[in-house]
């Protein structure tokens, strides 16, 4: 109940959480437990939206006596059943990331991961105080008590075939808190990963004699997807239009440019501390509300409007799409291609499957195999190493990439050991 709605500040604004009961069906009471937590108001039951027939899973929320509450850690030796079946559960979901990228999970050791945690918990009091900041701030001690109490496992499920990890959910400014075998850690990571991932595939389209050696449109069905793409626009493409948003992709200005084109349409606002602000609508339960959402600085703003803009449904005519589809037509006509016919994720679940396949299957692997000593993280598009292997994993990351995609991105370096500013 609180885990969930710290993933992500955006998904779960309403606070209603769906629990699948199916996830929990061979653990013993799980009903009774569920009707004890409701009959004592430590939780709401949603008394609408739950159906079998369509999967959609009933919703509870925190009640109202601790949805303001700061989360503490208490360790607790009852319930010796529940304990080992949870604890199966994680080995499972382990055991299956550990088929899949074992040069990666080898180094996911709760032992050797630490956190400063008297200096970490200060940092969250004192940036994150109120009942405003309430989720911001147990996002943060969940994180916190997790490393700190060795109470933390990592999972490779789900259509992105991503690793999950204690690593991929921990906000950004506690990264400087932590350290992995007493050693301090340097990431890497694509700049404008996902419009970048989307470029490899426009240059095929534009430069269909690319040879790629392990690009996973290769490796799938998707491959076959692209041909036809290829067959279908390759004799009315407007190449120099493609080749003008893979320039600016590949410089890593894409996000800044854009940024700029939104606000003069309007779109976006900005205050005199440079906070930016979207008109959005957002869904609370059955209804929706018109609100600002504020970003901090022009590159984040324009970032979350392009996701929105490429993810959104191909039947979706939002004001940002138009912008968008007036400054890159051809772009987005090749995007709605890809998206018709298709299931409403198809594009964001084929951007992240083939990030996936890049990082974990291909890079790491490859960096692991002539590197076995070197320890080896991933967060999604970043590959994170100790700071003795930053000039190898700088040289390495950027190798194969460019064998991977047949293009070479920026990449951008991050030093864990520096403090993020925290905005105001």
């Amino acid at each position: 109940m609180y885990y969930i709605p710290l993933k992500s500040d955006d998904k779960y604004n309403d606070d209603w959480i769906p629990i699948c009961s199916d996830s929990f069906k061979n653990l013993k009471y799980f009903t009774t437990y569920i009707n004890f937590l409701v009959e004592n108001e430590f939780i709401i039951k949603h008394d609408k939206d739950y159906s079998t027939s369509s999967k959609k899973c009933r919703r509870y929320k925190l009640g109202s006596c601790y949805i303001d509450l700061t989360l503490t850690h208490h360790t607790l030796e009852d319930n010796a059943y529940y304990i080992k079946k949870i604890n199966l559960f994680k080995i499972d979901r382990m055991k299956i990331a550990d088929a899949k990228c074992i040069h990666l999970t080898k180094w996911l050791n709760p032992e050797l991961l630490s956190i400063d945690y008297n200096n970490a918990i200060k940092h969250t009091n004192l940036n994150y105080s109120g009942k405003r900041n309430t989720k911001k701030r147990n996002k943060r001690v969940f994180s916190i008590e997790s490393i700190h109490n060795k109470s933390w496992s990592y999972s490779r499920e789900g259509k992105d075939d991503r690793l999950h990890s204690i690593l991929t959910s921990l906000p950004k400014d506690l990264r400087c808190y932590i350290k992995y075998n007493n050693e301090s850690l340097i990431a890497y990571d694509i700049k404008n990963s996902q419009p970048f991932i989307y470029t490899t595939i426009l240059n095929q389209l534009i430069n269909p004699n690319v040879n790629l050696i392990n690009c996973y449109l290769n490796n799938s069905n998707h491959m076959l997807y692209t041909s036809i793409m290829s067959d279908l626009f390759r004799g009315t493409l407007n190449n120099e239009e493609i080749q003008s948003f893979i320039t600016q992709v590949l410089d890593g200005t894409f996000y800044e440019e854009y940024g700029k084109l939104l606000y003069l349409e309007g779109l976006l606002s900005k205050d005199v501390c440079n906070n930016y602000y979207l008109t959005t609508p957002t869904k609370y339960s059955n209804s929706w509300r018109i609100e600002l959402k504020k970003f901090e600085g022009l590159r984040k703003a324009s970032k979350y409007v392009v996701l929105q803009t490429l993810y959104s449904s191909d039947k979706c005519h939002s004001k940002e799409i138009k912008v968008f589809k007036k400054y890159f037509p051809e772009i987005f006509m090749i995007t709605q291609f890809i998206k018709k016919g298709r299931e409403k994720n198809f594009f964001p679940i084929l951007m992240q499957n083939i990030e996936a396949n890049c990082l974990l299957d291909y890079c790491t692997a490859k960096i692991a195999k002539k590197h076995p000593n070197m320890p080896l993280f991933t967060i999604h598009d970043s590959i994170i190493t100790t700071s003795d292997y930053q000039s190898i994993l700088e040289e390495e990351f950027e190798k194969y990439l460019k064998l991977y995609f047949g293009l070479t991105p920026k990449l951008e370096a991050e030093s864990w050991n520096i403090k993020v500013p925290i905005a105001s």
